[in-house]
């Protein structure tokens, strides 16, 4: 195999100069390569004006990203907190707007005002519901009681906690800020 050496290359007596004091030998080894694919590839194609940097803006008209379609004005039911699944006769409803979550916590209906964080994240700033007092409940005859006060509660807090969003298809999972799956929720039709 033939070693090729610098003065191999036609080049003006400064420009070689120069590459034999360059510091970094990496430099000359990618010589041979950016006189190639200055030959094959036009100027125009390589013009730097030519390239869209990505959007460092948020689409407005997605409140949450989660990776799938927009979810603004979206309606969702709440499944499971945290794996404990919420009965069927309860009904936890999330509708995503601009800068808020609104719905019914099970009794009382809330708002909980968000700000963005980052790109992918979001945090709860505050929330504010009304104050009714909640049913205590009995899904199933002959099955245990539900305070629905305190799942309304213990839902509330955990939607404080959250830190981003993730839809798949007709489900959407809530994370909190250590990552951890937190509350999934299904299309409300």
């Amino acid at each position: 195999m033939k070693q090729y050496k610098m003065e191999d290359y036609k080049m003006n007596p400064l420009a070689l100069t120069q590459l034999k004091n360059a510091a970094s030998r990496r430099n000359f080894l990618l010589l041979p390569l950016a006189a190639i694919i200055s030959q094959v590839i036009p100027t125009s194609a390589l013009a730097l004006d030519s390239i869209t940097p990505p959007s460092k803006t948020i689409d407005p008209g997605c409140p949450l990203n989660s990776g799938g379609p927009t979810l603004l004005n979206s309606s969702w039911r709440v499944g499971t907190i945290y794996g404990n699944r919420i009965p069927y006769a309860i009904k936890i409803i999330m509708k995503i707007n601009s800068g808020s979550l609104t719905g019914n916590s099970g009794c009382n209906k809330y708002t909980a005002v968000f700000k963005r964080v980052g790109y992918t994240g979001f945090r709860v700033v505050n929330i504010q519901r009304g104050k009714q007092g909640c049913k205590v409940v009995r899904p199933v005859e002959g099955g245990p009681t539900i305070n629905v006060g305190d799942l309304e509660g213990g839902f509330l807090r955990t939607l404080r906690r959250m830190g981003s969003v993730q839809q798949f298809k007709n489900k959407l999972v809530f994370y909190n800020r250590s990552g951890e799956r937190a509350i999934i929720l299904t299309k409300n039709t």
